[in-house]
């Protein structure tokens, strides 16, 4: 029962971040309307494809050294270029003090035919620091040196919260954009009367509506979560493997997998293909 309330407390937090968020965005001040009526006329000027970096100077160095690390993978520079070289999709990439520690995805656009075409990614100015909880995200929390036995770079932890962003973006493109937009609708009914009811699952109205989504919303956001950590699992393993600190990382993920993933370990083997590397000291 503990673990339950942790992971529903843990859901709930994750959403009601994304939309105070979304809150600040909305809510502009007369200083905000005139930034945005500067950026109008940069932005007529910006690529309409591609990847788009949006980052402030006082955060580029610090962008930089994480988009290295992240290319410097051929599994990372392949995720990459997925998006660089589209000419009919644009993901663009910004850096914010909002998100502190964290990342985030959304601004999702699709054409008339329901097909993909934009999505932007939010990073966290402080993005090489803070590990997420091991439940929704138990390959990024393998990097955690609770113990302080080792010590791992930053710029590691960050290009690893930027693959997992990508991975949303992929599997966002993959996903029938009608349900994905249901989904979100519905997710946010759900919670919404899920914090008022006094967190009661069985409500007939949360009945009804996890019946029309075909799964609870807690479920639908586990898929989605672990389908990026699957990604960033198969970003580590090519990264980290032979630093003395492999080791430690993989068994922490095994753990964390296999306390927290279970029901999704097969999915963790499918789309990494030959799984996290045996220890080898």
């Amino acid at each position: 029962m503990r673990l339950f309330r942790f992971v529903v407390f843990s859901f709930l937090s994750l959403i009601l971040a994304a939309e105070a968020i979304e809150t600040d965005a909305w809510c502009g001040s007369a200083h905000a309307k005139d930034r945005s009526s500067q950026r109008r006329s940069t932005e007529s000027k910006r690529p309409t494809s591609g990847i788009v970096e949006d980052i402030p100077a006082d955060a580029r160095q610090r962008y930089q050294n994480w988009k290295d690390e992240l290319l410097s993978t051929e599994f990372g520079r392949e995720q990459w270029n997925l998006y660089a070289n589209r000419v009919d999709f644009l993901l663009t990439i910004q850096v914010s003090d909002h998100r502190k520690y964290g990342a985030g995805t959304d601004d999702f656009k699709w054409d008339d035919e329901g097909k993909l075409v934009a999505a932007t990614i939010t990073l966290g100015k402080n993005l090489d620091k803070g590990f997420p909880d091991p439940v929704y995200y138990p390959v990024m929390n393998s990097l955690a040196t609770y113990d302080g036995l080792y010590d791992i770079d930053g710029d590691i932890l960050a290009s690893t919260k930027i693959i997992h962003e990508i991975g949303h973006v992929n599997l966002t493109a993959v996903t029938n954009a009608t349900v994905f937009q249901k989904q979100n609708k519905l997710m946010a009914s759900y919670n919404s009367i899920f914090l008022k009811n006094g967190y009661n699952t069985s409500d007939p109205k949360l009945v009804a509506l996890a019946d029309e989504l075909g799964a609870k919303p807690i479920e639908i956001w586990e898929d989605r979560e672990y389908n990026s950590e699957a990604i960033a699992m198969r970003y580590l393993i090519e990264r980290i493997d032979g630093e003395s600190f492999s080791c430690s990382v993989f068994g922490r993920m095994k753990r964390n997998i296999s306390d927290y993933a279970r029901s999704f370990h097969t999915k963790f083997d499918d789309m990494v293909g030959t799984g996290i590397p045996a220890c080898r000291n």
